[in-house]
């Protein structure tokens, strides 16, 4: 899926096997429609070496010891478009009888008392500004409320569990009752107990307690006061309420409906209620509720650590995992079918609860989390409009799980920070097309597109006159091996009425002197070689084509080759089938040129794909979710469709399959049932930064190719 330019030309740059691979989200109808379905991520490979995600800051904030009234520094500052809801844990303890200083309450002896186990472990946590904070103290939540609402958190999410006598915890129901501190809030009722293991599963024991209908009736009764209360959360009217697993709960399905029957009954609304996805992953409607909750640190392998890690205690059996790792295969995960809000963590370290048999994600840092924080936000302004655009964090105060936003004496304020960075973020917008026109008007001066210098051939003069059929444009970056037998592939076409125009975007190695040296020699073709400085893989295509005086455009990877044959069986299957559009199947070769082992798993998939495109009523039904061209190199395409949809969007990784799929609103697709593309996979056009990228930037093309919908051809 990678373009040309985004593994050839362009600095940093992704690959077709490292995108996205198979988005089967988007599925065929009954009678020969589509239907737009949630766009989905899915890198089978992804997270299994740590993506390129910025690694610790050298320093950090220092913090102040004792907590204070805290007003918002940026009082000015427009509404977020996205509400980030922190977990806020109520105390599990009973309530002390009498005054007991805060270091002393039994929620923070085992945060206080941890001990390293390995080096560079960050044990134990202490808290910063805040102090051993006692969460009974109302003046503690108000300023920890002041705290988040300077760092653009939108609200709490206050976990509790069930009361013996049924009633509220007294914690929530100080809050309630005191009207303190006024901050939005939902709440989230932990029905299982809270040993969850990073990365993988929650252990066998969370499953102890079991609900009764009669106790979940009496829990909700309680809750209804709450959901009425000018503070609470909601979604159009309704009351946002989490159930942290429905498994313990007897006859669950009933138990919603009966929830539902009670509030509107009561006047407060009918509730929205969620459930953590980690602990349910199927569709949350089959029980009753409308939405599951990102659970992290559950799901996903991230990469393990534990042989990197030198352990302090002979004893030491923690499972240690990638912080990096984790979150590159969260942001690539596939997007299920249902609502899913997503969550993100700061990091997680259960050495408090667990020992020596803890589960820690190694080398979290404040700049890694910021990353995720953004993307998740991006994802989330695609996938929700309005008051629903919700992302959570878990949580602002989970300590004994090194898991917290709320400062300690390490990092200070710096995960908060992240938090506000990423929501005040300017939101990424889809890139758009550039129009034909504006595309037309870098020709007039081509030195205006950054242009280093020009280089042309100097052919015979019956081919200098003759107007080509067909303009090859080719994309090069950093490319010194490959470029010469590449344009040897396009200089020994069957079909030789075409010119070649070569973009090298900025190369850093010889590619641009073997370039020139070609031109110079090139007696049977118009060459243009034209030296731009770095612009990207969008840019360099874009400047080629602005540049096509052919009826036909064909374009071509600086890496890869074309069959002998490819251009004249390509402009044949085009006049034949009247398309407007074309691309064949693919041979994969490796970096000496040798065909690609049929068993590797990426190019099984891929044939399987474009075999099952063949065999449909037309490429797009598979197109919607793979993207079977593989790369810009694969297209060929009448010029006159760069007027009607323009050029390349500014997608580092998806440029070409947007491209692709706004050209089948104005054309027929054509699928050349024969390899007439060799794509060379190699170690260098391989950058796993990208797989992260290419999530958001599908999610985006999809987006906006289903927003149409209604007007696609095959629909009319």
């Amino acid at each position: 899926m990678a373009s040309a330019g985004a593994r050839g030309a362009g600095a940093p740059g992704g690959d077709a096997r490292d995108a996205v691979r198979d988005h089967r989200s988007h599925r065929r109808v009954v009678g020969g429609g589509l239907r737009p379905a949630r766009p989905a991520v899915r890198d089978p490979r992804a997270g299994r070496s740590s993506a390129s995600f910025p690694g610790p800051s050298a320093a950090a904030a220092r913090p102040r010891r004792t907590y204070r009234r805290v007003t918002s520094s940026t009082p000015d500052q427009a509404t977020p478009d996205v509400r980030v809801i922190a977990y806020y844990r109520l105390p599990d303890t009973p309530h002390p009888s009498g005054p007991v200083a805060g270091e002393h309450l039994p929620e923070w002896s085992g945060v206080r008392a941890s001990k390293p186990q390995f080096v560079g472990h960050e044990q134990p946590q202490i808290p910063g500004e805040l102090g051993y904070c006692n969460v009974r103290d109302a003046a503690v939540r108000e300023a920890q409320a002041a705290l988040a609402r300077e760092y653009a958190i939108g609200g709490f999410c206050y976990v509790f569990r069930f009361a013996a006598d049924g009633g509220l915890d007294p914690t929530l129901a100080d809050i309630l009752a005191s009207g303190r501190p006024d901050f939005p809030f939902c709440v989230c009722w932990e029905t299982t107990h809270r040993h969850y293991g990073a990365g993988f599963g929650e252990d066998d024991s969370a499953r102890e307690r079991k609900f009764s209908p009669a106790e979940s009736a009496s829990l909700i009764r309680a809750l209804v006061p709450i959901f009425a209360d000018r503070r609470y959360l909601r979604i159009g009217e309704r009351p946002f309420f989490i159930v942290s697993s429905p498994d313990p709960i007897a006859d669950v399905r009933a138990v919603a409906a009966r929830w539902r029957d009670e509030c509107k009954r009561a006047g407060a609304g009918d509730p929205y209620i969620a459930c953590y996805g980690g602990s349910y992953g199927a569709d949350p409607t089959v029980l009753g509720f409308d939405a599951t909750i990102e659970t992290p640190p559950l799901g996903g392998f991230p990469k393990s650590e534990r042989e990197r890690i030198v352990a302090l205690t002979p004893e030491f059996g923690a499972d240690a995992r990638s912080y990096r790792s984790y979150v590159g295969q969260v942001l690539v995960s596939m997007r299920p079918e249902h609502t899913m809000f997503r969550c993100v963590i700061p990091g997680w370290d259960d050495t408090v609860r667990m020992a020596d048999a803890a589960k820690v994600f190694v080398n979290a840092n404040p700049e890694t989390f910021g990353f995720w924080v953004e993307r998740a936000l991006d994802q989330t302004r695609l996938r929700f409009k309005g008051d629903a655009r919700l992302m959570f964090v878990r949580a602002w105060n989970e300590w004994d799980a090194g898991c917290h936003l709320e400062p300690d004496a390490r990092h200070g304020r710096s995960y908060l920070e992240a938090v506000r960075a990423a929501v005040l973020r300017p939101p990424r917008e889809i890139p758009e097309r550039p129009s034909w026109k504006a595309m037309s008007e870098w020709v007039a001066d081509p030195r205006g597109c950054a242009v280093a210098r020009v280089v042309c051939s100097d052919p015979d003069e019956r081919v200098r006159r003759r107007a080509p059929r067909v303009s090859v444009v080719m994309p090069a970056y950093n490319h010194e091996r490959y470029v010469v037998a590449a344009l040897d592939s396009v200089v020994g076409q069957s079909h030789a009425d075409l010119e070649i125009i070569v973009v090298d975007d900025g190369s850093r190695d010889a590619t641009g002197e073997l370039l020139d040296d070609y031109a110079a020699r090139c007696r049977t073709h118009v060459l243009t070689v034209v030296h731009q400085a770095n612009a990207g893989a969008h840019e360099a295509i874009n400047h080629g084509l602005a540049l096509a005086r052919g009826e036909i455009v064909a374009l071509m990877n600086s890496d890869d080759l074309y069959a002998p044959d490819r251009l004249e069986r390509m402009l044949a299957e085009m006049d034949r089938r009247d398309a407007g559009f074309a691309f064949s199947r693919t041979r994969f070769i490796n970096e000496q040129g040798n065909d690609v082992d049929v068993q590797d798993p990426y190019v099984k998939q891929l044939r399987k794909a474009i075999t099952e495109a063949s065999n449909a009523p037309d490429p797009l039904y598979v197109l919607v979710y793979n993207n079977i061209a593989i790369s810009t190199g694969n297209f060929v395409f009448r010029r006159a469709l760069l007027e009607r949809i323009g050029g390349l969007c500014a997608m580092r990784v998806c440029h070409d399959w947007d491209f692709l799929l706004a050209a089948s609103y104005e054309t027929r697709l054509a699928l050349v049932d024969e390899p007439l593309y060799l794509y060379r996979l190699h170690a260098t056009n391989t950058f796993a930064e990208s797989r992260v990228l290419a999530a958001l930037e599908l999610e985006q093309l999809l987006t906006r190719f289903f927003a149409r919908l209604p007007e696609h051809p095959l629909l009319r």
